[in-house]
């Protein structure tokens, strides 16, 4: 492409058992007892995140668009799309879903 022409718009599309996530709210959060956890202080503990999925791959079998998931930071990569920050995650590397709808046999639990 030369410097006169506009960027072209490509389509992303998810290949594999890849799941495209938007990434956490980052900010400050409270334990339990009420003490404030700067963001800064957060990156070195080992907490799963919490992402929504927003593209899901041809291979993905247990997962949908919509569903909130969980999974450690290292299993993540960061991708900038058009400006708009995502995250790529295996499938086989998140820990729970999250969903809507109740499944037979689930735990019970609701975020």
């Amino acid at each position: 492409m030369s410097a006169e022409e506009p960027e072209a718009k490509l389509a992303v599309r998810v290949t594999g058992d890849r799941i495209l996530c938007s990434p956490p709210e980052e900010g400050d959060r409270r334990s339990k007892g009420g003490i404030l956890i700067p963001a800064t202080a957060q990156a070195a503990d080992r907490r799963g995140l919490w992402g929504e999925v927003t593209e899901v791959g041809p291979l993905v079998r247990t997962i949908e668009r919509g569903d909130v998931v969980l999974f450690l930071p290292d299993a993540a990569i960061e991708v900038d799309v058009r400006g708009d920050v995502f995250l790529i995650v295996r499938e086989r590397d998140v820990h729970a879903v999250a969903s809507g709808e109740r499944e037979a046999g689930s735990t019970g639990l609701y975020l």
